[in-house]
């Protein structure tokens, strides 16, 4: 059973007694009955959004009207708030946009419910007294732990709206159901709906699937649907792309796909993994090798996600670090080369980087240090020491540098700036006014 405030209890129960019945729906009742963590709550009832806000007045509850169209109003108790919505039915055209051509309200739980997605997200309980109403099956769906649409056709459910196929990935992978053998084949025979569905709607939910668990379950569904060249068709070139067995003991697209569920739960860093070698058929295409795969990558990605409505600030970080994933992969750099370069990244990119590199170590199947154990040992020893990893870390300053040396402001003054950060990268004890007054000559 839910836990929920007393107050709204009390709100269910007044409402109860002028014949209006309200339940808890969807994700939250599902999430309750698995012992999982319910976030938020949704509400519905027959009443519709006029007659509700009234209620909700007389028992002194916050409430507005969110979606008119839909009948969804916000109601804000002891400060949480809860969106309702009043049964309904709906209509759609052509095309899997999720845009109803008509709703119409309705008295009924049951006619509600075979408006929704799957039948676990179908499952209606009672705020006053707990009890459950299941028109869809969903509790045997729950207990034998797979996805099925609320309909017998799942193409009726899934063709309203193609972004039911994604949704219908990310549950699966984050409850670790199976999905139902009719829905299975639905969705791959109505992949091509996600053409119709916007990017940005497209990027919301696949931002949830990379931020989810069981990412390499979940990737692996999207491809094996057919969904990617929805999503990011540039992905569907590396499939069956074989690499060096000495390096890697998968193709190119389950490589990134395992390097992804490596990366730690960051957007930009998952987005990163998944990415990082897309370049590798255009690089083989071009060249006839790999060798310049981070350049070409990185033009590659930077189209994908911009076509996505990713922000550009998450873009460059992305980019960024695609672009130097290959830096001294054969372990061949000394300790001071490397330092220069992190001190060069700046810290959050040397970060990235080093995340990525023991990722991507990690998807290729093969269990070695490489080059990453070595790389955090320099960043937590450069974290140790002070290192500086910008200019202005530094003991100095522009001004100190003119009036030390005699010289106006220009380039050369930030190129002497940038070789004294490179400097005391390497050897942080040198980070000290006096000495830095001293090294800047040398550099002048």
């Amino acid at each position: 059973m839910l836990e929920l405030p007393t107050a709204l209890r009390d709100f269910a129960e007044a409402l109860e007694r002028d014949g209006v019945k309200l339940y808890a729906v969807g994700g939250c009742v599902r999430d309750a009955l698995l012992g999982r963590t319910v976030h938020d709550v949704d509400l519905a009832s027959k009443a519709r959004p006029d007659e509700l806000i009234a209620y909700a007045k007389t028992f002194g509850i916050e409430a507005k009207i969110v979606q008119k169209t839909l009948g969804t109003v916000l109601l804000t108790v002891d400060g949480t708030d809860y969106e309702h919505t009043t049964f309904r039915t709906e209509s759609y055209g052509a095309g899997g946009m999720h845009r109803p051509d008509a709703v119409c309200f309705s008295d009924s739980p049951e006619t509600d419910a075979f408006r929704r997605d799957f039948s676990v997200n179908a499952l209606y309980e009672s705020v006053s007294d707990g009890t459950i109403l299941d028109p869809t099956g969903g509790l045997a769906d729950l207990e034998n732990r797979v996805l099925r649409t609320t309909t017998k056709d799942p193409s009726v459910i899934l063709k309203d709206d193609g972004l039911r196929i994604l949704r219908l990935v990310r549950f699966a992978a984050a409850l670790d159901f199976s999905i139902g053998p009719l829905t299975w084949e639905s969705a791959k025979a109505n992949a091509a709906l996600l053409s119709d569905v916007a990017w940005e709607r497209k990027r919301q939910e696949l931002d949830k699937i990379l931020l989810g668990p069981r990412l390499f379950k979940a990737l692996s569904m999207l491809k094996d649907i057919g969904a990617l060249p929805y999503i990011m068709p540039e992905l569907v070139l590396c499939e069956g792309m074989e690499q060096r067995k000495d390096y890697h003991k998968y193709d190119v697209l389950t490589h990134l796909f395992h390097t992804c569920e490596q990366t730690p739960e960051e957007l930009p860093l998952r987005l990163a993994g998944l990415l990082h070698d897309v370049g590798k058929p255009e690089a083989v295409r071009r060249d006839g090798k790999l060798c310049a795969h981070d350049v070409y990558g990185t033009e590659i990605a930077r189209t994908m996600l911009e076509r996505m409505r990713f922000p550009n600030a998450l873009i460059e970080r992305v980019c960024g670090v695609i672009r130097i994933h290959m830096f001294d992969l054969k372990d061949e750099a000394s300790d001071a080369t490397i330092r220069k370069r992190f001190a060069a990244f700046g810290r959050e990119r040397t970060e990235d980087l080093i995340a990525i590199r023991e990722a991507d170590i990690r998807g290729s199947g093969y269990k070695t240090d490489y080059t990453a154990a070595r790389w955090r040992k320099l960043y937590d020893d450069m974290q140790r020491e002070h290192a500086p990893f910008s200019e202005s870390e530094l003991a100095v300053s522009g001004e100190d540098i003119m009036k030390e040396l005699g010289i106006p402001a220009g380039e050369h003054v930030g190129r002497i700036k940038h070789a004294l950060l490179l400097r005391c990268a390497a050897h942080p004890e040198e980070n000290e006014r006096k000495t830095l007054l001293k090294r800047m000559h040398d550099y002048a």
